[in-house]
């Protein structure tokens, strides 16, 4: 198992013999935001770099805003649901 912090989201790496890494990142749930879930990206071969997770990441819509930002957002009560 790897853990490592990117773009300030939370996010591990599991290797399970004779798959391949799977990656996941824990992101906030919109009804109540101390709760996390996991959420899978991707997979690569070879040990995953914060360049791997990053860009897994950056197609996500959960990852879009950064954390901090989307921290903003839900206490101004901005919400893009509309």
């Amino acid at each position: 198992c790897l853990q490592t912090s990117v773009r300030g989201e939370d996010c591990i790496a599991l290797k399970v013999y004779p798959y391949d890494w799977q990656l996941y990142a824990y992101a906030e749930t919109e009804y109540w935001p101390y709760e996390e879930y996991t959420t899978h990206l991707g997979s690569t071969k070879d040990e995953p770099t914060s360049k791997d997770f990053g860009e897994f990441m950056k197609d996500r819509e959960e990852f879009k805003m950064s954390k901090n930002m989307r921290q903003m957002q839900r206490m101004m009560g901005n919400n893009n649901d509309d």
